[in-house]
């Protein structure tokens, strides 16, 4: 069931550890139920064991989070309500190495003061207030501002124009790891399909060449 669901066309890497996550509830509820069967209790463990180890490797790329967090209708809130504490920080310190790779060296620019159009002090206070800061990158209005829904897919969401201006440079990181696929079983139909491109007839084609037709096949 998990599987076939991630192996369509449109399933990417945001998809893996939620997938992961309903793997592991289903080896929690089995081992509970089956703690006292001499059979199935190992069965469940060694399961059990066995995403554990997969599991851990997801911490080695900050990909895997990121995946999540820049699903505009998931950010951190999915992390935040289904993840131990004692995960969440790491995680946030693996998404912000990650970003600090997009992110524009140049900090953005201060807000312009408005000026006053009026005299009284307490209006005054409460439109400087009220101001949206602009001091904050991209990453924290992302994460600061309220999750969507309704789009296709998180990656088409990121493809449109208002999020290409709105986050320019997040944009592109979100872009990057959002069209990487969730299984690699797709890829390694189309690497295996390179022989049919490359003909007796075909032989003087280059590496970038057939590269280029691959990922347009793709």
């Amino acid at each position: 069931m998990t599987t076939k669901a991630l192996e369509s066309s449109s399933a990417t890497l945001d998809n893996v550890l939620l997938a992961m996550d309903f793997v592991l509830a289903q080896f929690e509820a089995g081992k509970e139920a089956t703690m006292n069967d001499p059979v199935m209790a190992p069965m469940y463990n060694s399961g059990w064991a066995k995403l554990d180890k997969y599991y851990r490797l997801t911490e080695e790329s900050p990909a895997y989070v990121a995946a999540i967090v820049l699903h505009p209708s998931h950010k951190w809130h999915y992390i935040q309500e289904n993840w131990k504490g004692e995960w969440i920080e790491p995680s946030k310190k693996l998404i912000e190495t990650q970003w600090n790779e997009y992110k524009p060296m140049e900090p953005p620019l201060p807000l312009c003061e408005v000026p006053s159009t009026t005299t009284n002090e307490f209006l005054n206070w409460r439109n400087k207030h009220l101001q949206p800061s602009l001091t904050m990158d991209e990453y924290e209005r992302y994460c600061n501002s309220e999750r969507v829904y309704g789009f296709t897919s998180a990656l088409a969401w990121w493809l449109e124009e208002t999020q290409q201006k709105t986050y320019p440079s997040l944009s592109k990181m979100a872009v990057d790891i959002l069209s990487i696929p969730a299984m690699s079983a797709e890829p390694e139909r189309l690497f295996s399909g390179a022989k049919i491109t490359i003909t007796d007839r075909r032989n003087r084609l280059g590496s970038d060449v057939i590269e280029a037709l691959e990922c347009l096949k793709s």
